[in-house]
């Protein structure tokens, strides 16, 4: 390409390349806070789902025993990796037909914030076959 004096102008030569070097100093913070915040998103993301999966296990196993400790193991069990897990099971005494409401917490820590993640689910206590 010539220029006005009939040179050829180069690109990315002289004060241009400082330029783009400026550019990605300046942008690549924000990119690694985005980044930093789309995995901690994804990661209460992840943990929500394994919460829900332990409530529902835990009403499962609820519905179909008589155990007073077996519901809050199973969901201990379904959610082994999350931290702070609660369990509390309503009735403690269930009958054929009752409904019967599990609740799971668990923390989650956000940086320096933790949250107290909650998951509910309900089962109906099934009939006793034979008893």
């Amino acid at each position: 390409m010539s220029g006005p004096r009939g040179r050829t102008a180069r690109v990315g030569t002289g004060d241009d390349q400082g330029m783009l070097t400026l550019e990605v100093v300046l942008l690549l913070p924000v990119v690694a806070v985005l980044v930093i915040g789309l995995v901690q998103v994804a990661a209460l993301g992840r943990d929500l789902l394994v919460l829900h999966e332990a409530a529902r296990m835990g009403a499962r196993v609820a519905a179909t025993t008589s155990g007073a400790d077996a519901p809050e193991r199973a969901a201990r069990a379904a959610a082994p990796e999350l931290s702070g897990v609660v369990v509390d099971v309503a009735p403690a005494v269930r009958r054929s037909g009752d409904l019967v409401v599990v609740i799971v917490r668990a923390d989650h820590r956000l940086g320096p914030v933790t949250r107290t993640l909650e998951a509910r689910a309900l089962a109906r206590v099934e009939p006793v076959v034979g008893g």
